[in-house]
């Protein structure tokens, strides 16, 4: 079944009539970029214009987003042409320019840079969207610079970085398999994740729940999941880690853990076993605010009830200064209870055998002097790949061990920062910034250079492992106004900072042909297959961990990390209080007494995108901060009311919304709006995560009070 959407308000590109449409429109294979799921599409192009898409996934039918690609496309704010600063950063002051004299300027200034100060004094940035950035990797490599940084530094890799260490790389992408719900499931754990934001995922955790299977739901607020689960465990934010610890408590004391698969396929379990004795069900209430009895009870549903899964978000659990300790000791309950690879539990069924060639040039980092955070950060930026964002503004500010000195940014996205007012002064002293981007953003605002990129529409994608499949998602229509690809930009750039020849001198042609080499597919094969080519998969039995065991150091579960032992850190998922919390630092609470979460997902945006397009918009006009009934009661707050939020670094402004969903001393804040509701701009840039260098964004403390306006 297809379904099909008219695109409002652009009635010129309208045709009403399928009669009419059938004999002029051009259908043509797309994907879905308003968020990272790449959901494919057909595109409908009538004198080439799109005037209609479709798409043909009924779990997604609902999501708002796809359905709103054509706003984004023909948006008339979108940028159209390269502009240059006239006047101060900040005040909106633009010149159009032509693409020879934007990628002069913008080379030429790298370039200076670079004979000054070396390579390393530019930082290469990039945040949405994600297909591209093996060409913007290699850029930075290429140029000579170690500073490879991406918005993963505050995003999935900390859930990847904890099952890497736990598991292995084979498990590194745990939580990205975890929302499936397989016909052997009896019950699911949904530990930080509402579900009803990933469409995909939705429609089948909802038959699940009709069938029977139970759920156990960890989340302090009362999300749509959680009214319908069997068990809700509303927990104070950054608590996580105690929770899990709790529920090993009672596993092991009552018998429940999996003893033959602890014996055989883990290390560390004496210290586990030890270290979850310190926390007892009521001791661990008094520290997550959920009640003792129902710390029993998830325990032991969960580890009764089998086959049961662990259904896990992509960085709820790390977006705290003990991130990925806490997110460790939550995935190590499926290994505890026997529900780890089994049919309906938490395992990779099928393995699709995807080798290509990597273009990023990564391996020269080798010779480079040390990237950006890495020195801080190194278990993160060695096994992730990149550099750690967070660490920009400290090394920007005592140009230690190096000064930066530029930035070239692929979609600048200020608000993505920590103390985001502290960034945003720091980039204004830098000697150059050149930002690509579809709209002006804050980010652009801080730009000497801003270059207009086409969109997933308008250029072609290769995707070496889709669904299965190699494919090749050749452009529908032409790019809007002058606005280029990605790869156009890069090896344009390249050519004129003198290796053209490493970016195949532009042929995006002869790139895809070497990445795909060892596939023994070429670029043509794909474009004679618009649907894709399958991979050979292989099907895995069961327990696969038996055949070969785990890519650890000891080839087994790591319950005691020997990677983290070894750069001094706890082996053990030790819990460790947040640094701002009303019991790390009572002082601050009485000053700053409710707890602040923020980030939920909401289906109109993606992260700081589409606030611009009106349907969307209508979906969440304004901000809305979240707080519980006797909260606001004591505050003088009615539902409405416009209220200041302020943290030890500052405070912003947002609506109330009084509601009984959220926990009571709990605020819960939506994130990426910009100026005066930028949550992240009172968030601690100081209490990084130790090991993945995240910022602690949803577990601090604050204060909310009526504003006087």
């Amino acid at each position: 079944m297809i379904y099909l959407i008219e695109v409002q308000p652009f009635s010129e590109f309208e045709v009403r009539g399928t009669a009419k449409m059938a004999k002029s429109v051009e259908v043509k294979d797309g994907i879905c970029y308003m968020c990272s799921n790449s959901c494919p599409t057909k595109i409908n192009v009538r004198d080439g214009k799109a005037v209609k898409i479709d798409i043909a996934d009924p779990k997604v039918a609902y999501c708002p987003r796809w359905k709103a690609q054509l706003d984004f496309i023909y948006h008339p704010d979108r940028l159209q042409y390269p502009l240059k600063r006239t006047g101060a950063q900040g005040k909106g002051s633009w010149q159009r320019t032509t693409w020879e004299e934007a990628l002069d300027i913008t080379a030429h200034n790298l370039q200076l840079v670079k004979n000054k100060y070396g390579a390393e004094s530019v930082v290469f940035w990039i945040a949405y969207t994600k297909e591209p950035r093996p060409f913007f990797h290699r850029l930075s490599h290429a140029f000579g610079s170690p500073n490879y940084c991406t918005e993963s530094s505050n995003c999935f890799s900390g859930t990847w970085i904890a099952a890497n260490l736990t598991y292995g790389p084979e498990y590194s992408g745990m939580a990205g398999s975890s929302a499936s719900v397989e016909p052997e499931t009896k019950c699911k754990l949904v530990w930080g994740s509402s579900v009803i934001s990933s469409p995909q995922a939705w429609q089948e955790n909802i038959e699940a729940i009709k069938r029977g299977v139970k759920y156990i739901v960890v989340d302090p607020q009362r999300t749509t999941i959680a009214s319908r689960a069997n068990i809700h465990l509303q927990l104070r934010p950054g608590t996580d880690g105690a929770l899990a610890l709790g529920m090993m408590n009672v596993i092991i004391n009552q018998d429940l853990h999996d003893k033959e698969f602890i014996k055989k396929w883990t290390i560390g379990f004496e210290g586990l076993a030890s270290l979850a004795q310190e926390y007892p069900p009521e001791r661990v209430a008094e520290i997550t605010w959920v009640p003792a009895a129902k710390i029993r009870e998830a325990a032991i549903l969960y580890a009764t009830t089998k086959p049961a899964k662990l259904h896990l978000s992509a960085n709820s659990t790390t977006h705290h200064s003990n991130g990925v300790q806490n997110h460790r000791a939550i995935i190590l309950l499926p290994a505890l209870t026997g529900n780890f690879d089994i049919n309906g539990g938490n395992r990779f069924a099928n393995h699709t055998t995807v080798e290509v060639n990597d273009i990023t040039l990564h391996e020269r980092i080798s010779k480079m002097p040390p990237g950006v955070g890495s020195q801080r950060f190194p278990i993160w930026t060695e096994r992730y790949r990149e550099m750690q964002s967070n660490a920009i503004v400290d090394q920007i500010e005592s140009c230690e061990p190096y000064p930066i000195k530029a930035l070239f940014s692929a979609g600048l996205d200020i608000q993505f920062f920590a103390n985001s007012r502290r960034m945003t002064a720091s980039l204004e002293k830098l000697d150059f910034v050149a930002v690509t981007e579809y709209f002006h953003t804050p980010g652009t605002q801080l730009a000497d250079i801003v270059l207009p990129i086409a969109s997933w529409l308008e250029r072609p994608i290769l995707l070496t492992n889709y669904r299965g499949c190699a494919r090749l998602i050749s452009p529908a229509i032409s790019p809007v106004g002058e606005s280029r690809t990605e790869w156009d930009i890069y090896s344009e750039l390249a050519k004129r900072l003198g290796f053209g020849e490493l970016f195949w001198n532009g042929d995006f042609t002869r790139c895809a042909d070497y990445v795909l080499e060892p596939l023994k597919i070429t670029c043509q094969d794909l474009k004679q297959h618009p649907e894709g080519i399958k991979l050979p998969a292989v099907k895995r039995p069961e327990k696969y961990y038996r055949k070969l065991g785990f890519c650890t150091p000891s080839g087994k579960v790591e319950i005691a990390c020997a990677a983290l032992a070894e750069h001094g850190l706890d082996a053990l998922p030790v819990y460790r209080e947040p640094p701002e919390s009303p019991l790390s630092r009572p002082d601050l609470a009485k000053s700053f007494p409710l707890v602040i979460t923020s980030g939920a997902r909401v289906m109109a945006y993606t992260h700081s995108q589409h606030r611009n397009i009106p349907r969307l918009r209508k979906l969440m006009p304004e901000p809305l901060v979240d707080i519980h009934h006797a909260d606001a009661k004591a505050r003088g707050i009615n539902a409405g009311d416009t209220v200041t939020i302020s943290t030890p670094r500052g405070s912003i402004r947002m609506k109330a919304h009084v509601t009984d969903t959220i926990l009571q001393g709990v605020v819960s804040l939506p994130h990426h709006w910009p100026g005066e509701a930028n949550v992240n701009s009172l968030v601690d840039d100081k209490n990084l995560d130790p090991i993945s260098g995240f910022i602690p964004c949803k577990s601090q403390l604050c204060q909310v009070s009526k504003c006087n306006l």
